[in-house]
């Protein structure tokens, strides 16, 4: 008998095959699980949770998004005047900001959202790729300054800090001896800078802002303490994996251009999620979610899925490692089926 859930999951599978993302997808090898066919079945799994169409999740994120945007005062921290509240968020270019972006025009009108890109080098290619996103969105206040450059800041950063008198604590910019943790440096610190210029510019804006990150990053603790992704005033995709979330760009008909982008924090030029973290995001995404939503012990997902054990127990290390930074968790998106909480 065909359920409900692998109805709905065929359906999705459908419509993504013609987004370049699943073509990517086809193509792929999945080095983690052993059988392809399972992994994609557990996503079909992960797809069909709901009980309703991505169509219908859209709609009610965004009457989630309206909620909270109505119950923002209109009277800012500066001012007994009323002032029109703002959402703000950091929009990357990339699919998960820009569907943020998308569901908050939808929720509230254009006017009242507020993207900006924060570049930490030059020619980095999110700043015409939210440029795109922004002319599609028609967002076009010729008042507002959406491309806040940062280089300068990261910059003054490392003057600083390689001015010190303290031996080691120094920053290597040379790419032929440039560190993991020198690149990683820079980029948490150019993470926690653009927060810092999004809290800035939304106090004077009477403005909160929306929080970017997905699930299978959060588990992972994969985000800078205190920086983009993890701080925010309300988090919209928080209970969304990738493939939840590429599955909303086709419903909300993004460029393909954006849905196609290889995943990237923009920490620096050549980085991406897939190699920083050693997995593909499908392989990410199906793992997180057998272990941190369906609960099921180490031994059951690497026997029963075929999944490579050291693979379990580096996103088990990950997440144990990173529970201060969920003890920072804003309040956000609740779709009913994710329960706090430890593994069991």
């Amino acid at each position: 008998m065909v359920t409900i859930a692998s109805s709905l999951a065929r359906s999705v599978h459908q419509h993504r095959r013609r987004v370049s993302v699943v073509i990517i997808r086809d193509t792929k090898v999945y080095k983690h699980f052993s059988d392809r066919d399972i992994l994609f079945s557990v996503l079909d799994e992960m797809e069909g949770r709901f009980g309703f169409s991505y169509s219908e999740l859209a709609d009610r994120m965004c009457r989630e998004i309206r909620e909270y945007y109505q119950n923002i005062s209109e009277v800012s921290h500066d001012s007994t005047k009323e002032v029109r509240p703002k959402l703000v968020l950091g929009l990357s270019g990339g699919v998960d900001s820009s569907v943020v972006a998308y569901l908050a025009a939808k929720a509230v009108g254009t006017e009242d959202v507020l993207p900006i890109t924060m570049p930490a080098w030059d020619n980095d290619e999110c700043v015409r790729l939210s440029s795109l996103v922004r002319k599609e969105l028609k967002i076009s206040d010729a008042s507002v300054q959406c491309v806040v450059p940062i280089l300068e800041i990261v910059k003054q950063e490392i003057l600083t800090i390689n001015s010190l008198k303290w031996t080691g604590i120094e920053i290597d910019t040379s790419r032929e001896s440039q560190t993991d943790m020198d690149r990683m440096r820079i980029g948490n610190f150019a993470s926690r800078a653009r927060i810092a210029i999004l809290y800035d510019i939304a106090r004077k804006m009477n403005g909160k802002i929306l929080g970017t990150g997905n699930r299978t990053e959060f588990v992972q603790g994969y985000a800078a303490k205190y920086g983009t992704p993890i701080s925010f005033d309300f988090g919209v995709l928080d209970e969304l994996y990738k493939t939840d979330i590429y599955a909303l760009a086709g419903i909300l008909k993004m460029p393909e251009e954006i849905i196609g982008r290889v995943p990237t924090t923009g920490y620096f030029p050549g980085q991406t999620h897939e190699k920083e973290l050693g997995a593909s995001w499908e392989e990410q995404d199906a793992l997180a979610f057998l272990l941190f939503e369906k609960r099921m012990a180490i031994e059951e997902v690497a026997e029963t899925y075929q999944v490579k054990r050291g693979f379990v127990e580096t996103m088990i290390r990950r997440y144990e490692r990173s529970k201060e930074k969920r003890m920072l968790r804003q309040p956000h998106i609740r779709l009913g089926f994710i329960k706090d909480g430890v593994i069991h």
